[in-house]
This record gives structure tokens, sequence and C-alpha cells, in this order.
């Protein structure tokens, strides 16, 4: 079987949460619910109209099995794209969640027994191990400050180091309460070979993801091309620091593990166009301007060839480029993928808005090459307010704010551009995103049983 259906149906979407306060997840690579299915994460705003102010706290809390939002703390290191990355703890009711405190990044851990903060790491965590033992995290100020999706509010001690050698990627130990650097930027950048042209600009490094078994994280290397554009190398490297390995370069944007050895990624993967941008001659004053009109001319020319590579492709963990187009003509365009915890021929996933401002949330089936319209869900058309956002511009780099633009940069850093970000619970019989097409930004969810077999 081969196709789409359509289930686009409201009438199976619940929302979870009420306003008039806003309440959000954010992004789709963690689940919200807790293990055993009557709690679900999430945070508590009261504007969203525009990036979150130097020092605004959001509320942190769960909504309960009676529909009740319990806000039983705050944090101040969030973001309207990713959240806090709040987690639970294995399979208690405890839950981990970024902070700022005393001028540095924190993580939080409360206990939604009795609702309460129990403990604070002097690291925050990207993404914690399914045992609770070990937390990875990234430089949120350097991503902040290079236009990722990062938090403001504490100095960047990188920002005079294109490539550095002291930050990358860090594992915390929540035993010992000790984190250390797991492996520099630096250390990236030169693999396979050294990186010959720091005046290209900063490295960073962004979206960690362990895979299923936790023995191997998936992470993506940027860094700024001669021409002024933008390049993604999709790297992963063992949980303990050791294997390093390059799996593909070009365009790549959102992912998931499939299984331990099979990455799932939009984009387009080692293309001869991003390659040929990538060489030292465009980063010369004359060369650059006659490239960029050559690259514009170029792109209107090969429109259409280049959109075609664009696409979901299953990409090996081993440094051969391997990889695979998959789903062509089903799964169209770029969204958010999270694989089924249970189930992992099942994706739940979303698009960006179309024409008429609409998301679309469906399933995919791999073995069947089947997707399943859920609903579509329509964006509000209200600008960021451009006054207030622009304190949150302080830290954000000159050049990548000049390339992303203010106006771009206040409205994807608002709360108003609203992902759906489809996110499974641990039985993989239900998924919860975040929606703002009733006017307000809340939590949804939709129970997909029927489909999930």
């Amino acid at each position: 079987m081969d196709g789409k259906k359509n289930m686009n149906s409201q009438r199976n979407i619940i929302r979870l949460t009420i306003g008039p306060k806003h309440h959000f997840f954010g992004f789709h690579d963690l689940p919200t619910w807790n293990f055993d299915d009557n709690k679900i994460l999430c945070l508590e705003v009261d504007k969203i109209n525009r990036p979150p102010l130097l020092g605004e706290e959001a509320g942190v809390g769960y909504v309960d099995e009676n529909g009740i939002y319990r806000k039983i703390g705050y944090t101040q290191a969030y973001n309207f794209p990713q959240g806090a990355r709040m987690q639970w703890i294995g399979k208690s009711n405890q839950f981990i969640v970024n902070n700022i405190r005393n001028n540095s990044f924190v993580s939080d851990i409360y206990d939604a027994e009795i609702n309460k903060m129990i403990a604070t790491y002097d690291f925050p965590c990207h993404q914690i191990t399914k045992n609770g033992n070990f937390a990875f995290s990234i430089n949120y100020s350097r991503l902040h400050r290079l236009g990722g999706y990062g938090y403001q509010g504490v100095e960047d001690f990188t920002k005079s180091e294109a490539i550095p050698t002291n930050d990358g990627i860090y594992i915390g130990d929540l035993k010992n309460k000790k984190k250390k650097l797991l492996i520099s930027i630096r250390d990236v950048a030169n693999f396979p070979e050294k990186f010959q042209n720091e005046s290209f600009g900063h490295h960073y490094l962004t979206h960690l993801l362990l895979n299923p078994s936790n023995n191997r994280i998936a992470f993506l290397h940027r860094y700024p091309l001669p021409d002024g554009g933008e390049i993604t190398r999709l790297m992963t490297i063992g949980a303990d620091g050791s294997d390093l390995r390059c799996l593909a370069t070009g365009f790549l944007s959102h992912f998931d593990w499939k299984d331990d050895d099979t990455i799932f990624i939009y984009g387009r993967p080692n293309n001869s166009i991003e390659i040929l941008r990538s060489m030292a001659i465009f980063s010369f004053p004359f060369i650059k301007n006659v490239a960029n009109i050559g690259k514009r001319i170029v792109r209107i020319a090969l429109r259409n060839k280049i959109t075609n590579k664009n696409g979901f492709y299953l990409i090996k963990d081993e440094n051969g480029q391997n990889y695979t187009k998959v789903a062509e003509n089903i799964l169209t365009e770029d969204g958010h993928p999270m694989f089924c915890p249970t189930n992992r021929d099942w994706i739940i996933n979303d698009t960006y808005p179309n024409k008429e401002g609409k998301r679309t949330l469906m399933l995919y089936s791999f073995s069947q090459n089947l997707r399943i319209d859920l609903g579509q869900f329509k964006m509000i058309f209200e600008k960021p307010d451009l006054t207030d956002s622009l304190s949150y511009f302080q830290e954000v780099d000159r050049e990548k704010l000049k390339t992303i633009g203010v106006k771009n940069l206040a409205f994807t850093r608002s709360g108003l551009h609203c992902d759906l970000h489809p996110r499974w619970n641990m039985q993989g019989n239900k998924i919860a995103f975040d929606s703002i097409h009733e006017g307000s930004r809340q939590l949804y969810m939709a129970d997909v049983s029927n489909f999930i077999k």
C-alpha cells in the first residue's frame, strides 16, 4: 500500500491547556508525558508576540490527569522553538529543566509528586540518558549569539573564538554533579582533516540527539560559507566521546534516529553546489561579490533541480556517506519527525505553513509508504512587537543578524511562530503538539492508537 490518506478531522483533537496565558513545550525530539501517562510537561507565559526578554520568567509545570495546569517553578532559560528542554527522568515523576542562576546556566530537578524543586546542577541539560545518569549539553550563549536556539542572559565566554578548543559538547554526571567537555568544536571542525579557513566565521554545534540505545549522539555542525551562506554537517559520536563520524554535508535540517544505526533527516546531502560554495576562493571580496550575483542566477536557473533533490533521507551512521532518499512524493517538504518509541516503523511529522497559513499534522509508515494526515492547523498573522524585540538582538552577532534579518528573527524567535513539533507519549499511542490555531498558544493531543498496531 502506497500513498496518502486524509483523516483531517479536528474532532479527534483535544486541547490540553487553556488561556488566557499561553502554554507550550517546544521541540519535537523529547516525550512530554511521564511514564505513567498522567502528566504532561509544559511552560506558561503571558506574552508570545516577541522573543523572551532578558530575565523574563516562564512558569514551569505540568498538566495533571484532571486537565489542570500545575505551575511549580520558573525558568529564565527558554526560547519558543525549543522551550527549556524539560525531560522526565527515567520512569520517575521527577523532571529536569534548564534555568539561569548566578549568571550561569543550570538545570533544576523537580518532583511532581510533591510539586517542589529538589536539586540543582551547575550545568544545563539538552538531553538526558534514559537511566537518568548523564546529561549532554552545549553552550547556549554561543548558540544564541550565532542565531541558533540558545538562551540570552549569560555572556558567551567564546565570543572571540571562531573555532574554540574549550567549548563543544559537554557531558554532566548527575550522580557526582560534575561535567566535562566530551568533544570540542575545534576537534569537530578538524575532522576528518584540519579545517583550513578560520576566516570564514564562527562554528557552532546544535541539535544533540541520543540514539535509542543511548550509546551514540547525533548533532549538527554548522559554519559560515565564504559567500555568506551556511553549511551543515550531520555528525555522530560515541556517548563516551569516541569514534567521531561525519555522515553527510550540505543543506541538512530536522532529524531523528530510526534505529541505532540509521538517521532519518530532511535536506539535500552532499550537493555539488554546497561543495563548490565551500571553496576558499569565494572569500576574496571581488570573487565574493561576483559569486553572490552568480549564486542568485544559478538558483533561479536550477530552482526545480535543486528542489527535486530536497527530501527525506535515511542515512547510515558511518563515514561512507551512505544514504537513500525515501517517501518521495509522499513527504514532500521539511517537517519535524519523531519515531514512535514502541513501533519505529511509524513517525509523527508536521509541515511548515502552506499558502493558506495551515500546518499539516501527519503519521507516516515506512513499511506501507503510507501517509495519514490527521489535521491542519492555521497560523495567526499577527506581527511581532519589534520595539520590545530589540533587546533580544543585543547579544546576537551583527553579521548573523544581518544575514537572517531583524524582522525574520523577531518573528521566528517569538511565540507567534508556532511549529506543531509533534511528540509521542512513551506508550506510542498518543501525540502532543503546540498550536496557535485558536488564537492563543496551547498544547493539544491526538489519540493515534487506531493507527499504530
